[in-house]
């Protein structure tokens, strides 16, 4: 996995919270998509997590604190964490997520058939063959058609 001090990712559209209320969030408009369709995610705190499809960023503040709301799909159902730093590099992605909900760190790495034989397949009731990228990645986007 990448290390998780990469480059920080940056909202273009920032704005300061002047409120002087508790826990004040405040969207900025900056919603980003991470540019691969499949990720493999990794986490040493948390073992509920494998596979990040279609995942988004949101950044937003929190008591003049940047915060991002980390979401996708893992085949099943849809997944929200909220991660107090975000960092990405090239494809590879990593955040920390908030203490208020668990902590830990999450690693996402792009799918390919590769880390799918190595990491994933194993860890799956039915893990299928691939012979290809595309049909991997095609499979694994079928199983969230109705959610998106």
């Amino acid at each position: 996995m990448e290390s998780f001090k990469n480059t920080t990712i940056h909202s273009v559209n920032e704005k300061k919270n002047t409120d002087s209320g508790t826990d004040k969030v405040e969207k900025n408009n900056s919603v980003e998509k991470l540019p691969k369709p499949v990720y493999y995610i990794e986490s040493p705190n948390d073992d509920t997590v494998l596979i990040g499809i279609g995942v988004t960023i949101e950044h937003s503040k929190m008591n003049e604190e940047n915060i991002s709301r980390i979401s996708w799909y893992d085949t099943t159902r849809e997944r929200v964490m909220v991660a107090s730093e975000a960092k990405q590099k090239n494809d590879f992605f990593a955040f920390k997520r908030i203490d208020q909900e668990g902590g830990g760190y999450y690693y996402f790495m792009p799918m390919d058939l590769k880390v799918y034989n190595d990491k994933v397949k194993q860890h799956l009731a039915a893990g299928a063959d691939f012979t290809n990228d595309n049909d991997l990645i095609k499979a694994f986007l079928s199983t969230i058609e109705d959610e998106v």
